[in-house]
């Protein structure tokens, strides 16, 4: 699962990759792998937003941080919870990576208002799509570009085209837009699946160290 932790001094919060440990409902607790999040600098005074990866949908929860245990250990209380619904034909995984929207007609063929893009970071990733946040909302079946940088060594920018299958404010300034691709080549959506395999290998190192930390 994903976590959006807010940071002192900092507007824009911190996503962190993280496990949860264990729940008694509205309370729950989330492990981070070690030195992924400067726990020192955590704003207990502001909500974090933590998004729980289930069969066939995403929930996004809004918690208040009840507790720093320890370097690695968030304790939290939820306050608010967002069901997105996902029909998957494709598996997916939490990615971190940059993402670009932008019309789906030509620039040479666009009128004024229809040339805009928006830039933001990818939640997670699958073959058939991706969900993104973005500061700006983009209206339910929009027809538009996609640009990916694939969150692997090289970077390498994906383009595709595609729709938005729902958007949803999560807070200001914070949409979150589910996009799926509707044009996309063969060789893209193979990249793609082998960049979802890495981050799937690498979430699971990261849960077997996490498990085999020593206790405090």
């Amino acid at each position: 699962m994903r976590a959006a932790v807010p940071l002192l001094g900092v507007t824009e919060k911190e996503r962190v990759h993280c496990f949860l440990a264990k729940t008694a409902p509205p309370e729950f607790t989330l492990f981070f792998p070690p030195g992924a999040l400067a726990i020192d600098q955590v704003d207990p005074s502001r909500t974090c937003m933590v998004m729980f990866d289930m069969t066939n949908q995403t929930v996004s929860v809004s918690a208040d941080i009840n507790n720093i245990v320890d370097p690695w250990t968030l304790q939290l209380v939820a306050r608010e919870s967002i069901t997105h619904t996902q029909a998957r034909n494709y598996f997916r995984v939490d990615a971190v990576a940059k993402v670009a929207a932008s019309s789906a007609v030509p620039e040479v063929m666009a009128d004024e208002g229809e040339r805009w893009r928006l830039q933001g970071d990818t939640i997670d990733l699958s073959g058939s799509g991706l969900l993104c946040s973005f500061s700006e909302p983009l209206a339910k079946e929009k027809k538009v570009k996609i640009e990916l940088a694939l969150p692997t060594q090289g970077m390498e920018v994906i383009q595709a085209f595609g729709h938005v299958v729902r958007c949803r404010q999560i807070e200001q300034h914070l949409y979150y837009v589910a996009l799926h691709f509707d044009m996309i080549d063969s060789e893209s959506q193979d990249k793609i699946m082998a960049c979802c395999f890495e981050l799937q290998r690498k979430h699971l190192r990261m849960r077997v160290q996490l498990e085999n930390q020593p206790s405090q």
